[in-house]
């Protein structure tokens, strides 16, 4: 998982990259519930990819809101990979 880093930054994945590498978007928000959404993903047994939102995800009234963009994460989930036994 990446460490959770706030203020403007580019993504690093587009959406369709990282649904092509088999994760799901699930949730999108600021702390602290984004913290404790990912650590139920993580105790759910979930692998968790956060990206920062776009400007395009906002709504017209929201566009130029930098604090949300600033603090708002998307995150996705896939399961854990396992190994052969399970481990």
């Amino acid at each position: 998982m990446n460490t959770v880093s706030f203020g403007l930054m580019p993504r690093t994945k587009s959406e369709a990259e990282l649904l092509s590498e088999g994760w799901t978007r699930r949730f999108v928000g600021g702390p602290p519930r984004l913290n404790e959404m990912i650590q139920m993903y993580q105790e759910l047994g979930f692998d968790v990819w956060l990206e920062p939102q776009t400007q395009e995800e906002f709504s017209e009234e929201c566009a130029d809101c930098t604090l949300a963009l600033m603090l708002f994460r998307v995150i996705y989930t896939k399961p854990l990979e396992r190994g052969i036994h399970g481990k």
